[in-house]
């Protein structure tokens, strides 16, 4: 069997029907490739070789999350070989991988969220503001927030209001509502830049090559602003105020599913870390508050 030309056909099969991006694309070849040479076998293989694997990743230091990667990738490689048949059962599943040291994300209070947002009552910084509003306001991931066209943004007729229209990983779409804040700040935003600007597509153009912010300046800005504020610029970054907009939600009532859909997770169980952090946040309050008292069993 000519393993190269399988995993060139797997290859295939992500570009083709999975979208995915040449970033994640060059990491699933990398996975498949490290692991292949790592058992120096057929491909038609027993759990045993795989549990091996994975101790000699725990046994070399490898960083959990990129274990749990790793895995990922063999069980979506695994699936292909027996949808085409090439191997007769699956092995990955009988693999059992707990992460047993997931940590929460970081999270901005609302009070913190409050002290970003006021710094621009007194000073001026057209289009931080409107990138603020929005990365809070509907939880884009900073790669999506930079690469929005002007086009990104969409009136429906329906709803009478504006939408954004999302490009997400793998380049699936979705519409995720703007309240009026953050259509307020693109409104002057795109007013200041309509001459300098006016000729690029980006809703946040910049002279980069890339012709938009990038992802690097955007997250100077926003260290920068947490300075100005007194946030700990350890604990800002775009990532963490996405972090915020869903669980600020979740603790105002929003459900799960909702969530999901606002932020494109593609799992439910990618969502399901912000109950955590919800719960934690709330038995955090309900142990602070001095006019609670501890029941005694």
């Amino acid at each position: 069997m000519d393993i190269e030309a399988v995993v060139e056909r797997f290859e295939e099969m992500l570009v083709g029907e999975r979208n995915l991006s040449l970033k994640s694309l060059m990491a699933y070849k990398a996975d498949i490739k490290n692991f292949l040479k790592y058992i120096e076998s057929d491909i038609d293989i027993k759990k045993e070789k795989i549990e091996s694997y994975i101790e000699y990743l725990n046994s070399k230091k490898v960083k959990q999350s990129s274990i749990m990667r790793r895995v990922s990738a063999l069980r979506q490689f695994f699936a292909f070989l027996c949808d085409e048949k090439i191997i007769s059962q699956n092995p990955m599943l009988e693999i059992h991988l707990k992460n047993k040291n997931k940590t929460l994300p970081k999270v901005l209070s609302e009070e913190e969220i409050k002290l970003l947002l006021s710094y621009f009552e007194k000073k001026s910084n057209l289009k931080l503001h409107a990138m603020l509003h929005i990365l809070y306001g509907a939880g884009l991931r900073v790669s999506e927030l930079v690469s929005l066209t002007k086009d990104s943004v969409i009136y429906d007729e329906e709803s009478k209001r504006y939408v954004l229209l999302v490009y997400g990983k793998g380049n699936k779409e979705r519409i995720v509502p703007l309240n009026d804040l953050a259509i307020e700040a693109i409104k002057v935003h795109l007013r200041d830049i309509n001459e300098k600007f006016k000729s690029n597509q980006y809703l946040f153009p910049s002279y980069a090559k890339e012709g938009h912010i990038t992802r690097q300046g955007f997250a100077k800005l926003l260290k920068e602003l947490a300075l100005e504020v007194g946030i700990p610029t350890k604990k800002i970054s775009p990532h963490v105020i996405r972090h915020a907009f869903a669980t600020h939600l979740l603790s105002h009532g929003a459900d799960l599913l909702s969530i999901q859909k606002l932020l494109g997770h593609k799992d439910i169980s990618t969502t399901q870390i912000y109950t955590h952090v919800s719960n934690d946040k709330i038995k955090a309050l309900v142990e602070s508050n001095p006019n609670i008292k501890k029941l005694k069993v």
